[in-house]
């Protein structure tokens, strides 16, 4: 009995019927328009037989071996023609699936962009930066926890980082007065800075103390001349202080990275709400305190004991790395007397030594506890801003309420 039947060249495409006898298992057949053997059952030809090509084999059953180049069919097992396609267009794939999962699956087949390398001067910064820039950057902390950013200097590897870096964010307000000497040395041209503290108002700065006290001098001299003002670089502590900062982070990763703005502008809205409910929330703690006065270590809360309603009577180290003298000392511990301070708050980052002195002095009721204006990645309770924040409260609460 003989039937038509359908048959695909695999070398030219050519789809063709012939006579093909159901008895017989199969034929040497060619290819009517290019003569090639490369010939098996075309697609939706319903049948068990399929003619294998020039040193190949049958393949008996639905579908058996059908396509190519599998299970020993087509042309001596090497095949021709389709048995490439099948390759190349596995090997694509495997190309394919590789940089889905070195890129992430939602970044194939579009633009895909590495992160920015951002650098920032202290830990607060550099938990606004990524807060801030989310996925989208690499944040490096220059001052490490523990050190002070009055008097800290770049290693040869954070020198480096910075010779790459799209960004760098510092406080400004002469925290780190080592910061135009080391933009110098690295020579990036390229590199976006950000003074976070440049666009909070005059208004709401305050002078620095060792200034306030130049100028006292001066007034009691005769010698007063109208100079820059000089103020406290210690903002961040305020979360309605820190909301400019992060504005200016916001607008800094968006003029080096322009084309994820969008996301910038929301992560940045979302983190202002998140500053302003720690504002509530420090507002509710300090509110219940008995006790407004303390004395610290060096004037790094005084934004913050401003902002909420304290008082900081005195700061041991008035200015960075300047021990105080034994006259200065004699005259804090007068005024911790006189005003009734029952507490002095020392800082991780500097030595307590002569806090522990000063309390010795000043009687049995002073308390000693450490605020920490910075934080630490690697601590729990300090390694984000806000918790940072909350955990200074908890430590002022133990005893100012």
């Amino acid at each position: 009995m003989v039937a038509m039947r359908k048959f695909t060249c695999y070398d030219c495409n050519e789809t063709f019927e012939v006579h093909y006898g159901t008895g017989t298992p199969g034929c040497l057949m060619k290819c009517p328009k290019c003569g090639g053997r490369n010939v098996h059952r075309a697609e939706g030809d319903r049948g068990f037989e399929r003619v294998a090509g020039r040193g190949g084999s049958f393949a008996r059953g639905a579908g058996a071996g059908r396509g190519p180049g599998v299970g020993g069919i087509g042309r001596g097992g090497s095949g021709r023609g389709p048995r490439w396609v099948f390759f190349l267009t596995s090997f694509l794939s495997v190309v394919l699936l590789v940089t889905c999962i070195l890129f992430g699956a939602s970044s194939c087949g579009k633009r895909t962009e590495g992160k920015i390398k951002v650098a920032a001067s202290i830990v607060p910064l550099a938990d606004f930066c990524r807060n801030v820039g989310g996925g989208h950057v690499e944040v490096e902390t220059m001052v490490p926890p523990g050190a002070s950013p009055h008097t800290f200097e770049p290693t040869t590897k954070q020198m480096k980082f910075l010779s790459s870096a799209k960004v760098f964010v510092y406080n400004g307000l002469e925290l780190e007065k080592w910061i135009t000497d080391v933009v110098k040395k690295v020579g990036n041209n390229e590199l976006v800075e950000v003074a976070a503290a440049d666009d909070i108002p005059k208004a709401s700065l305050l002078p620095a103390v060792e200034h306030e006290h130049e100028e006292e001098g001066k007034e009691e001299s005769g010698t007063h001349h109208h100079e820059e003002e000089i103020y406290d670089p210690h903002v961040w502590v305020d979360p309605n202080l820190a909301i400019y900062e992060v504005k200016a982070i916001r607008d800094g990763l968006s003029e080096a990275d322009p084309d994820n703005r969008e996301d910038y502008t929301r992560n940045a809205r979302r983190y202002l709400r998140e500053l302003k409910e720690l504002d509530e929330y420090v507002r509710g703690e300090t509110s219940a305190f008995t006790k407004r006065k303390f004395v610290s270590f060096h004037p790094a809360f005084t934004y913050f004991a401003h902002r909420y309603g304290l008082e900081q009577v005195g700061a041991i180290e008035e200015l960075p790395g300047k021990e105080p003298s034994a006259g200065e000392i004699a005259k804090l511990v007068d005024e911790i007397k006189k005003q009734s301070v029952q507490v002095i708050f020392t800082e991780p980052q500097f030595n307590p030594q002569a806090a522990e002195a000063i309390a010795s002095e000043s009687g049995a009721k002073v308390l000693l506890k450490s605020l920490d204006p910075l934080g630490n990645p690697e601590d729990p309770e300090t390694s984000t801003y806000v918790r940072l924040v909350k955990h200074n409260i908890r430590v002022m609460a133990e005893a100012m309420k």
